[in-house]
């Protein structure tokens, strides 16, 4: 016989996977705004930025209930906190979403970098990547792809470290690109920031199989 708290933490699983999909489409659509300078795209995901909200504030009720009245132990507790948690993660994708947005509405065509945007591209779509593969891992409570997954974000680093010198190379050589350069530092910022929090994530999924927080694919710079 399924116990009833089995049933309550089914629902948030699948509304966590829900919020999992929905900020994935919003930074997926975020990267092909810069990509295809699609300012109506960006537009949209600013607009669509409060159903996401309201996905992680119905989480944080349900799991609040759930812990004042079925008082979990143990394994539910761990997965009820993690979800808790990740989706707190996720909120904070789906802003860094949001901003990329913004960005690309103050971006001017005629002076954009195509070696800057091929490198944002590249940095976007590891991104995506691991997003995907980080909802996998979290449905199938998979702790050693979870790992792995911690371990992609070095890659995105090393971009970000690649757009700043670019940018700062050509502010220095070109003043009139500094507005254009700021944009592009801003919305790398978001993408390595977004390779932190599915870190996060990777970690709560860590915790919830093995019960202790675990540090994954950290990399100072």
């Amino acid at each position: 016989m399924q116990r009833h708290i089995d049933t309550q933490i089914q629902a948030l699983r699948q509304e966590f996977i829900t919020m999992g999909l929905e900020v994935k489409a919003s930074l997926e659509k975020a990267i092909i705004s810069l990509k295809e300078d699609d300012k109506q795209a960006a537009k949209e995901i600013i607009e669509h930025d409060e159903v996401i909200n309201n996905h992680e504030t119905h989480l944080e009720k349900k799991t609040a209930q759930i812990i004042a009245l079925q008082s979990p132990v143990a394994g539910d507790l761990r997965e009820i906190i993690s979800i808790l948690k990740a989706s707190s993660d996720l909120e904070r994708l789906a802003d860094h979403a949001v901003s990329i947005a913004k960005n690309v509405l103050l971006l001017k065509e005629e002076r954009r970098d195509d070696e800057i945007d091929m490198m944002i591209v590249k940095m976007g779509d590891n991104v995506l990547e691991m997003l995907a593969s980080i909802l996998k891992a979290y449905t199938e409570m998979d702790e050693k792809l979870a790992i792995k997954i911690a371990e992609m974000d070095a890659g995105n680093d090393g971009i970000f470290l690649d757009i700043r010198k670019r940018a700062m190379d050509l502010i220095k050589t070109n003043p009139k690109f500094a507005s254009e350069g700021i944009d592009y530092l801003q919305i790398a910022n978001y993408l390595e920031r977004s390779g932190d929090y599915i870190t996060n994530i990777a970690e709560w999924i860590v915790y919830t199989k093995k019960g202790k927080i675990t540090e994954l694919g950290r990399n100072d710079f």
